[in-house]
């Protein structure tokens, strides 16, 4: 069985985006964070407006 060793790694070029791209993919990944928590919010508040329906139901 072939095992992998890193000096062979150590020659194979790797491609790191420019510094600007780098900041454009950070501000992507703030958004969709935020976008995120925005609608785990939303879900919050509308499983509790649920309970809260379902409760006055079955008082």
């Amino acid at each position: 069985m072939k095992h992998f060793t890193l000096q062979p790694a150590k020659n194979l070029p790797i491609e790191v985006p420019s510094i600007a791209e780098q900041r454009r993919i950070g501000a992507f990944f703030d958004r969709l964070d935020s976008l995120i928590t925005l609608h785990q919010r939303k879900l919050e508040l509308l499983r509790n407006i649920k309970k809260s329906m379902l409760d006055k139901m079955f008082v």
